[in-house]
């Protein structure tokens, strides 16, 4: 894995120098008389040090907002703009950074380089309509995974509102919806202005899913579809047999049928792997394409994969835009805004993607430090 260290620039500086003979004693009257010196006259070689560019050491570029949180609970407000993710401390610099890995901490920052919260969680998942924070809590509520408790706060992608979940979790977000469930299988959805949309009753899947309902969960689901004109499907498959059971959900009336709204048919709930929606990634003789990166503000999409120049040459990851543009290369970047992320050296940053400009860079430091 790619070593996450700071580069030092070590300069070594080699002075010439001469030195005439040293004088001898003063000649007794039977010693032999003195010989004379034969080397040339001692010429000192001088280093111009306006020559020299002097090396500077990486600094971190960023503000607070005036609604900067810190460590404490995120605070709503109408003024921060464009939020994005930022890596502050991982388990350990011998990482490779990618699509936030675990046992490492995370905080938001705006657009304009402005820190809105420390790096307090310990997951956090960007949508287009919405972000979903995790923070360790011992009296959060566990998931169905390893991650461990957590408490979960759903926040605008501008910060503009927040919501606290005391005993949801979080399921699926899609098409502007944010889906939650709380510990009775019961289905809480969302708009994209954090408004309850629809509300479905866990005893409504305990028949077809049986009383332990656990949206999400590994083992089979069940697992929750939508698709844009409100309507959707939860289906669940049988681990040992493979089978699957399928109920439909009608966000208009809050309705659950084991068949189709009356004119619906079963083709119309079809959903495409996100895949399909991609563009044609930009030809690059030695670039193969792995996958999209779609800007969630300008909708611009951007292609992730690995590159060789030679087949024999080491894989490379790195990003083009749609025209064929190199972006860099590294890190599963993240897009957002116009900006692109970076770690250079024991920094996270972000640059434009137009000009390169550095927008922000903060220190990532070990969980121990």
């Amino acid at each position: 894995m790619k070593r996450l260290i700071a580069a030092i620039a070590l300069l070594a500086l080699l002075m010439l120098s001469g030195c005439g003979a040293s004088p001898q004693p003063a000649p007794t009257p039977t010693s032999a008389p003195a010989t004379t010196p034969t080397e040339e006259p001692f010429s000192p070689v001088w280093t111009d040090w306006s020559k020299l560019e002097p090396y500077e050491a990486a600094t971190s570029v960023y503000s607070l907002h005036e609604g900067y949180c810190g460590d404490g609970p995120f605070r709503a407000r109408d003024d921060y703009g464009n939020l994005l993710v930022y890596a502050g401390k991982i388990a350990s610099m011998d990482i490779t950074i990618s699509v936030l890995p675990s046992a490492s901490l995370y905080g938001l920052v705006t657009d304009k380089g402005e820190l809105v919260t420390d790096p307090v969680y310990a997951r956090l998942n960007m949508f287009d309509d919405f972000i979903v924070l995790y923070r360790a809590d011992p009296y959060g509520l566990a998931e169905p995974d390893v991650f461990g408790a957590y408490s979960r706060t759903i926040i605008a992608p501008d910060g503009s509102w927040a919501i606290e979940l005391e005993d949801e979790f979080y399921v699926d977000a899609r098409y502007g919806r944010l889906t939650t469930a709380s510990p009775d299988g019961t289905l809480i959805v969302r708009n994209a202005e954090g408004e309850i949309a629809a509300r479905f009753d866990g005893s409504l899947f305990k028949e077809a899913f049986g009383d332990e309902t656990m949206w999400g969960s590994d083992n089979g689901g069940p697992f929750i579809h939508w698709v844009e004109d409100g309507l959707g499907y939860a289906s669940k498959i049988d681990p040992s047999s493979g089978a699957r059971t399928t109920l439909y959900l009608d966000l208009n009336d809050g309705s659950v049928s084991e068949m189709p709204p009356e004119g619906v048919t079963e083709e119309h709930y079809a959903v495409s792997p996100l895949s399909d929606d991609w563009p044609d990634p930009p030809f690059v003789p030695g670039f193969r394409f792995s996958s999209c990166i779609k800007d969630g503000v300008t909708g611009e999409y951007y292609f992730y994969g690995f590159y060789r120049e030679k087949p024999q040459d080491e894989a490379v990851p790195v990003v083009y835009d749609a025209e064929g543009r190199l972006l860099g290369s590294g890190d599963y970047p993240f897009i957002r805004a116009g900006l692109v992320s970076s770690v250079e050296g024991s920094y996270w940053c972000y640059r434009r993607i137009d000009g390169g400009e550095l927008v922000f860079r903060y220190p990532i430091r070990t969980n121990s430090d």
